[in-house]
């Protein structure tokens, strides 16, 4: 892989990636292995919050259950 072909910038931090010391997980470059972990920490908080924040909307409305009693 040529030097021109990546990114110039950590994912995470924006901090400028070293010619010689570069970390790349799921498609994208990092810094420092610290630099994913967080970016996998970020991700995953925020979609738990999307999750939260769909959770009631998505939720079906119970029908209202009739009491019959055919005893």
């Amino acid at each position: 892989m040529g030097i021109g072909s990546r990114p110039a910038a950590c994912a995470s931090c924006g901090k400028r990636l070293n010619r010689k010391s570069w970390y790349y997980r799921n498609g994208k470059f990092f810094c420092k292995k610290r630099c994913f972990v967080t970016d996998q920490e970020k991700a995953a908080a925020e979609q738990q919050k999307a999750a939260k924040a769909e959770a009631p909307q998505a939720a079906p409305k119970e029908p209202a259950k009739e009491a019959s009693s055919t005893t």
